[in-house]
């Protein structure tokens, strides 16, 4: 009973963070998320993907589940769903130079999820040191923190190689 409160009182306190800090970055006019005719419809086909990768994904635990028997926890095989979809979502916006909208400084943003895979990589290192990401060959909720912390390093990475190709394309051009 104690574990259950201390779980439900962790995820109310990340959420509570989670949407401070995003008001902050509206306030702050980090994140503005002002797009033109392009990039909306260039967002709404990417939304697309990652609703057809969502669907396609939460079916492919779902057997899994079925075939394999239990081997991830069910928060977390919801949570690899999520990311594999927020990461489709995000290259094609990517491909399509519509991830940050006009007014947003790229610097800022790429620089707010650099922190942000990092301390998710480091939270996810410490649960792998402390033996808690898979217990009795279960993937435990303690696995989230290094899934999400590789999204966002992902995400990062193409969102800089797409930025140096374009850079590269400015100068030949």
């Amino acid at each position: 009973m104690e574990y259950k409160l201390g779980m439900v009182f962790g995820v109310a306190v990340s959420l509570t963070v989670g949407v401070l800090i995003v008001a902050v970055l509206f306030k702050k006019r980090v994140l503005d998320m002002t797009f033109d005719e392009r990039q909306e419809r260039a967002r709404g086909q990417a939304f697309k993907l990652g609703f057809f990768t969502m669907m396609f994904c939460t079916a492919a635990y779902g057997i899994s589940d079925a075939v394999l028997g239990r081997w991830i926890d069910v928060i977390t095989g919801c949570m690899l769903c999520v990311c594999i979809s927020v990461t489709v979502f995000a290259v094609e916006c990517i491909r399509k130079d519509a991830y940050l909208s006009l007014k947003e400084r790229p610097w800022q943003v790429m620089t707010l999820f650099a922190i942000l895979a990092a301390v998710n990589l480091g939270i996810g290192a410490l649960n792998l040191h402390s033996g808690e990401v898979v217990e009795n060959g279960v993937l435990t909720f303690r696995a989230i923190n290094p899934m999400v912390g590789v999204m966002m390093l992902l995400v990062l990475a193409i969102y800089a190689v797409k930025h140096l190709q374009d850079g590269s394309e400015m100068e030949e051009g």
